[in-house]
């Protein structure tokens, strides 16, 4: 059976820390950086931060940034091990894109590991022509990156009040089903 994962914005300074432990355990950790290594990619921008929690636990999350009136950028992202492949992701993406068409932005960007650009790809982003930074750190560890875009419908009313509520499955066959 489907198990409900709440998708929400942080708000609590123990979800902050609390995301900011997987995503450095899960992006960075594996790579050497160093635990700080978050607020050395920080970019100028209001930045969004959502969490996907799982019977009161964080098992996945994302942080963007509004870099102008018409576009956010999705800045890192991540679900624990033991969600991957169940649809947390998704419920993440798809709810930044709701909060987005929400607050009028046209586009959001990436910037994809070549590890998760096929995940990208299903969620609407299409790689752009522009050339991608490298960090040494990463081609050390084989992982290229790839810049990439999703553009944004307009919300329609009614949009704003739909469920964050997502249904994923864990460990079974059952077919992965989620709303936005």
């Amino acid at each position: 059976m489907a198990e409900p994962v709440e998708v929400k914005i942080v708000q609590s300074d123990n979800d902050a820390r609390e995301l900011d432990k997987l995503l450095w355990q899960t992006l960075w950790q594996p790579l050497g950086f160093p635990r700080d290594v978050r607020h050395q990619f920080m970019i100028q921008g209001d930045e969004i931060e959502l969490c996907a929690k799982l019977n009161g636990r964080i098992v996945g999350g994302l942080i963007a940034v509004r870099t102008n009136d018409k576009e956010l950028e999705l800045r890192h992202m991540a679900v624990a091990a033991p969600f991957q492949r169940s649809g947390v992701g998704r419920s993440l993406v798809a709810e930044l894109v709701r909060m987005a068409a929400s607050k009028d932005c046209t586009k959001i960007r990436t910037i994809a590991r070549n590890t998760s650009t096929g995940f990208f790809r299903k969620m609407e982003f299409e790689k752009t022509q522009q050339s991608a930074p490298e960090h040494p750190v990463f081609l050390k560890h084989g992982i290229r990156l790839e810049i990439m875009d999703r553009n944004v419908e307009p919300s329609t009313p009614g949009d704003a009040a739909k469920p964050r509520t997502f249904a994923v499955t864990f460990g079974t066959a059952e077919k992965k089903t989620f709303t936005s």
